[in-house]
């Protein structure tokens, strides 16, 4: 039987107008969830140390046993994320045992473009990831509980410096919203979409990320570092402790 090309068309148009109609509607009814982070009034400066934003995710400004300064975030990742994307960055260190770690938040706003896969940026600055591995760190204060984290270990070969290298690399990450937390990409992008479709509500989510690099062999010292400073910190600037199933 030949189908009349007209009348499919006529169904086609239907069918995406009614389709536009539904994410319309879907879209004006949606609500814009809390975010699981603390918001503070502490600027976020550019490459050039430019104020870029009056306010940031709230990551502690100090920190007992650590120095701790603000980060730069490149005009790069400004440009590239959605304007209404919320950034902190800071660095803390141990000088004294020459260690030092890159702490970043990137909090989404209307937009779920705001988080990426992790892999992306990593790989895209020359890393290797040699291994990936789902845990957890112990997190103490008033209410106590295990925080799930992915550790990616890396490894980098070339210039640094001005000279060849060999560097290993730690990075350890999780994502947190409003009640809900996960180590998993993966399963954020699948909370993201059944709150969307069954709450109507738009979850903000939090991209938290620990970053060492270190001399290999180094990696297993690192990370104990590592999951003390997150011990140290997350009470102070998450206010979500579990995750919703």
């Amino acid at each position: 039987m030949t189908k009349n090309p007209r009348l499919l068309a006529l169904a086609a148009l239907a069918l995406i107008g009614t389709s536009a109609l539904w994410l319309n509607n879907l879209r004006s009814a949606v609500r814009l969830g809390n975010p699981g982070v603390k918001l503070a009034s502490i600027p976020v400066l550019d490459e050039d140390s430019k104020v870029a934003r009056t306010n940031s995710v709230a990551l502690p400004l100090r920190v007992p046993g650590f120095e701790s300064k603000l980060a730069n975030i490149t005009r790069l990742e400004l440009n590239y994320l959605p304007p209404d994307t919320t950034y902190a960055r800071r660095f803390y260190s141990i000088p004294k045992e020459g260690f030092a770690v890159q702490a970043s938040a990137v909090l989404m706003g209307t937009d779920r473009t705001s988080i990426h896969r992790p892999e992306y940026c990593l790989t895209g600055q020359g890393w290797s990831i040699t291994r990936q591995q789902a845990t957890s760190i112990q997190i103490g204060g008033d209410q106590p509980f295990r925080l799930p984290v992915q550790r990616y270990d890396m490894s980098y070969q070339g210039e640094l410096n001005g000279q060849m290298a060999v560097r290993s690399g730690i990075y350890v990450f999780w994502f947190v919203a409003d009640g809900q937390v996960t180590e998993s990409h993966v399963k954020r992008q699948w909370w993201l979409i059944r709150d969307l479709l069954l709450h109507r509500t738009l979850q903000r989510w939090a991209y938290i990320s620990f970053f060492a690099d270190c001399a290999p062999g180094q990696e297993e010292a690192t990370y104990t570092q590592i999951t003390r400073l997150v011990a140290a910190t997350v009470p102070d600037f998450q206010l979500t402790t579990g995750s919703t199933p």
